[in-house]
């Protein structure tokens, strides 16, 4: 077994069925530096080979060095990760996101490794998403951001 290890992870992120309740729990719990903005999003991914459509709401708060990335999901086109998650009756923690200029290398090394593909893509701009599917093994799903 070769050796491949990322330092730290950097985003935390969560799945809600309400996230102005999670907002002001996140809010009163935490001492957060910066007003917490809920921002919709569509976005455009490739799941399990197939291209999907899906509206969120979401926060994406930084606290103590990592990145909170608290979804709502609203509207879909189609089967992804986050409705998934939702249909299996799961809340809560989603994925680990780790910031990476070596996603393909690490892509690599865990199907070679374990048997863990992509399960889930897409692009933000200048930035992609990988999602390995490792919630079987983990309990979560780890995200490769790359940019």
């Amino acid at each position: 077994m070769s050796v491949l290890k990322v330092e730290k992870f950097d985003q935390i992120g969560i799945v809600v069925k309400n996230i102005e309740s999670a907002a002001g729990i996140l809010g009163s719990l935490l001492d957060l530096k910066s007003k917490i903005n809920i921002v919709e999003q569509t976005s455009e991914v490739i799941y399990k080979g197939k291209k999907v459509s899906y509206k969120m709401r979401k926060i994406m708060q930084n606290f103590s060095g990592k990145q909170f990335e608290i979804v709502e999901l609203v509207e879909s086109t189609g089967d992804h990760l986050y409705l998934e998650f939702l249909r299996e009756g799961n809340v809560g923690l989603h994925h680990l996101g780790v910031y990476t200029k070596k996603a393909d290398e690490l892509i690599d090394h865990f199907k070679k490794e374990y048997n863990i593909e992509v399960i889930q893509s897409g692009t933000v701009g200048k930035l992609r998403f990988d999602y390995l599917n490792t919630k079987k093994e983990l309990g979560f799903y780890l995200e490769l951001i790359s940019f």
